[in-house]
């Protein structure tokens, strides 16, 4: 078992630096102040986990199929906006299912968009963007929605195991569905595909039209159940609100060992990742670090990992070219002995 892990690790250097990065962040911060270390400090990362880890869970698809989803914030917000909105008109429920299906059918139809009109992402994102933000501005009317029963978020913020609530456990749910999806499936083994090596792939019959759309799907649903989240557990929701996800989001899931090239990460990853940013902002609120010294933090860790995502990469280059040449040379050496011995001469 532990070679066998081992092993995992080692075929998995970037998996295995988010792993060391996550443990010694939380090691630091539990030696250096007592409260970290706490029941009640990890509960409040599990917490933060819940839409964190959606937000870094989707954005880990999308840079694994070589595209990325900018409009995840809006789209976040939008569900969130509706959530609140309806849950007194229509009850918790019904608001809900309605904001987290809209969501969904948004990354659906940027899904489509993007594998059909051939158009990258980036661009078509962008201009999602702004206008979920428009149309979260209209359902809100452009004020706060605020909610009137608080029956539902005293719900979902119930303290469950000691470290978990009932949204912080649908979101681990998540993880595990996402991830046996991922792995045990020939839909997940196409999204790989498509990141890592598009032309390949399509070249080998792969459809860039289906892995892409449920990618953005998924992206969707988990703007919305984020949203939706939020939005519920405060009792609130903005129109402009939970744009801070992209950025937190995106630097979950390189810290958990996705390539920017695509192609390569994992749920793991993801997890590890969110974890590794929540121990790190946790740590600093508690050190009552200034709000932009929490973001030069952030960019120097992420650019930490890029630095050794860089490294282990060029690194693994050369290990591939030198055994490579190694073959080579061992090949071109039986040759040699080969046609040497056809022209010894034969003794008398």
């Amino acid at each position: 078992m532990f070679n066998r892990m081992k092993s995992w690790l080692v075929s998995n250097p970037d998996l295995a630096f988010a792993i060391l990065l996550a443990v010694c962040l939380y090691s630091y911060f539990a030696f250096t102040n007592e409260l970290f270390a706490t029941h009640r400090t990890g509960y409040a990362i599990m917490e933060r986990f819940a839409v964190l880890g959606l937000v870094g869970l989707a954005l880990t698809l999308c840079i694994i199929a070589g595209e990325i989803d900018l409009s995840i914030g809006s789209n976040a917000a939008l569900a969130a906006v509706i959530a609140v909105r309806f849950t007194d008109s229509l009850g918790a429920v019904n608001s809900i299912l309605i904001a987290v299906t809209i969501s969904t059918l948004i990354g659906v139809i940027q899904g489509y968009f993007i594998a059909y009109l051939k158009v990258r992402a980036i661009v078509l994102t962008v201009g999602t963007l702004m206008l979920l933000r428009g149309v979260a501005l209209f359902a809100a009317e452009e004020k706060t929605v605020m909610l009137t029963d608080f029956t539902l978020p005293d719900y979902i913020s119930t303290k469950m195991f000691m470290y978990f609530s009932p949204a912080s456990l649908l979101v681990i749910g998540v993880f595990i569905v996402v991830g046996l999806f991922m792995n045990f499936t020939r839909f997940g083994r196409e999204i790989y595909a498509i990141g890592g090596a598009r032309k390949e792939a399509l070249a080998s019959g792969i459809s860039l039209k289906r892995p892409m759309v449920i990618v953005f799907a998924i992206s969707g649903f988990c703007a919305g159940v984020g949203g939706v989240i939020i939005g519920m557990r405060s009792g609130t929701a903005q129109a402009l609100g939970l744009q801070y996800l992209l950025l937190a989001g995106t630097v979950a899931a390189f810290i958990g060992g996705v390539s920017i090239l695509g192609g390569r990460g994992g749920v793991i990853g993801a997890a590890i990742g969110t974890l590794t940013v929540n121990f790190l902002n946790t740590g600093l609120v508690f050190n009552v670090t200034p709000a932009f010294m929490v973001q030069l933090f952030l960019g120097v860790l992420l650019m930490v990992v890029i630095m050794f995502q860089t490294g282990s990469r060029i690194f693994g280059d050369y290990q591939r070219r030198s055994l490579l040449l190694d073959d080579i040379e061992q090949r071109r050496q039986l040759l040699l002995n080969k046609k040497a011995s056809m022209h010894v001469p034969l003794r008398e």
